[in-house]
């Protein structure tokens, strides 16, 4: 009894903590879209553009997919999906899907002070260093920002992101 009770529990909790096909596609552009609203030191603006997704393999293929053929100024954006914070590399956007959340500290000790946007899908992440979180509300996707984070990355970040989220933290 008790191991249906907890393959129920599982059950459940992977429905309500999974994304749609279309929550992912606008994950997808509100990432690529992030590009647009926020500013990188100029030391990071030769080479390619990277993008690097942890733990996430669907938005990281859809992610990969749509920005083939974009830049983000005269850099090629690159998106590379990693399953490992080992395999973390200097990114310029860290999208750490769900279920890798837990390795957050990790992942913000492994990036250091290099100018990487952080981008998480788990209500609370603001608050342990992430500066955007993507979060479900009335069955859309929106995001929060906490421009602190953004800024301590080094970032710089257009006034229309402020408008554009559905919180804001100093």
């Amino acid at each position: 009894m008790k191991k249906v009770f907890l393959l129920v529990i599982l059950f459940v909790s992977f429905q309500f903590n999974t994304l749609s096909a279309q929550e992912e596609k606008y994950i997808c552009l509100f990432i690529y879209n992030f590009t647009k609203h926020f500013d990188w030191p100029d030391e990071v603006k030769s080479g390619d553009f990277i993008i690097q997704v942890l733990g996430h393999k669907s938005v990281y293929s859809q992610l990969k997919e749509f920005t083939s053929t974009k830049k983000v100024g005269n850099q090629n954006i690159v998106v590379r999906g990693i399953t490992d914070i080992s395999e973390i590399a200097r990114c310029h956007i860290m999208f750490v899907g769900h279920w890798q959340s837990r390795l957050l500290d990790d992942i913000l000790d492994k990036i250091g002070n290099h100018p990487t946007l952080i981008v998480t899908e788990k209500e609370g992440l603001l608050e342990l260093g992430s500066a955007i979180n993507f979060i479900v509300m009335e069955g859309t996707i929106k995001f929060e920002f906490k421009k602190s984070n953004a800024s301590k990355h080094n970032l710089k970040f257009d006034p229309q992101i402020i408008q554009m989220a559905v919180k804001v933290v100093d």
